[in-house]
């Protein structure tokens, strides 16, 4: 198969769903204050988009290996998220946080979709592998979930602005 065919074969979600990645990635470049809940909105999303995979998965080859692949990426994920260094956001007075700019969550952002891409990809181009390419896909998808929680886990609070 070639690889314009997987392209042009992908549905038009997932060309939507790279574009909000994008968006979302490329506004963490700044430092900004934002509410705590717009804050929270990429691990929202990267859980319900896990959880999505882990219940699609599940009808294939049963819960069990459905949730040990995304255990296995969430547990790679937190751990890199509480071993490697990142910038962390501040909790503000008001309900409020700043995040510092970094290109770290747009290299997460589209890392885990180039990812899940290529193995669903994979899984279609080679059927034989299919379930091995969707639990990499799974555990992908979990892994940058939990960095992201365990990031937001991580904010210091703050009782006054800098002046």
């Amino acid at each position: 198969m070639h690889p314009s065919q997987i392209a042009t074969g992908a549905p038009t979600w997932v060309y939507v769903l790279l574009a909000a990645l994008v968006f979302l990635g490329v506004r963490r470049l700044r430092t900004r204050e934002v509410p705590v809940a717009v804050a929270l909105l990429p691990s929202i999303a990267f859980l319900l988009w896990s959880v999505m995979g882990v219940a699609a998965f599940a009808h294939q080859v049963g819960i069990l290996p459905a949730l040990g692949a995304w255990a296995g990426g969430a547990a790679l994920g937190a751990a890199s998220g509480a071993l490697l260094p990142d910038p962390r956001g501040q909790r503000l007075p008001g309900g409020r946080v700043r995040q510092p700019g970094s290109p770290l969550p747009l290299i997460l952002y589209l890392g885990v979709f180039v990812v899940r891409f290529a193995c669903g990809a994979w899984a279609a181009v080679v059927p034989a592998h299919a379930v091995m390419a969707t639990a990499i896909g799974i555990a992908a998808g979990a892994a940058v979930m939990a960095r992201l929680l365990v990031g937001v886990a991580r904010w210091r609070t703050v009782s006054a602005l800098p002046a």
